[in-house]
């Protein structure tokens, strides 16, 4: 009887230290998933956890696939918690570190986007916009970014104004 227990002891003091074994990356990956489930409350608190972890998962495993996404995701959530400055670094990132990554695209239209609706500098924005029409000239985006670039500065009442009077003259 003392036998069978001793074994059953060891067998779970086994089990619970092969679960406790997980590597540094997969805790922060398990971190991270939960600090997922729970973004939907939108906290800025909450935000800026989730942001820093993405961060700190890419800094410490640059070579994981799962990088570049979390810097992209990183950088959205600078943008949602108004650290729009951060936010373009971080998409930067995204296209230095991985010009392979399907974010790249992404990351240089909202660069543009940031620029021109969030820090109000539509030079800066125009040059970004122009560099991704050149740059992804076939993208669902292009048509955005030309838009965009053909609208900066102009208020939605021009913008609509100009709408109007284009298809007043194909009529």
């Amino acid at each position: 009887m003392f036998k069978k227990i001793r074994n059953s002891v060891a067998i779970l003091v086994s089990v619970i230290a092969f679960a406790s074994c997980n590597s540094p990356k997969e805790k922060a990956l398990d971190a991270i998933k939960k600090m997922e489930a729970a973004d939907s409350i939108f906290s800025p608190k909450s935000i800026e956890d989730l942001k820093t972890a993405y961060l700190d998962f890419a800094t410490k495993y640059p070579d994981d696939e799962l990088s570049a996404e979390f810097l992209f995701k990183s950088a959205q959530r600078c943008n949602a918690i108004a650290q729009h400055e951060q936010a373009i670094k971080i998409f930067q990132s995204v296209i230095d570190k991985y010009p392979k990554s399907k974010r790249c695209e992404e990351a240089l239209f909202l660069q543009g986007y940031i620029y021109e609706n969030s820090l109000n500098n539509l030079q800066k924005a125009k040059e970004v916009y122009a560099d991704f029409m050149q740059k992804y000239p076939n993208s669902e985006l292009a048509e955005d970014a030309k838009l965009a670039i053909q609208n900066l500065g102009k208020t939605p009442e021009e913008i609509l104004e100009s709408f109007k009077n284009k298809k007043d003259s194909v009529n």
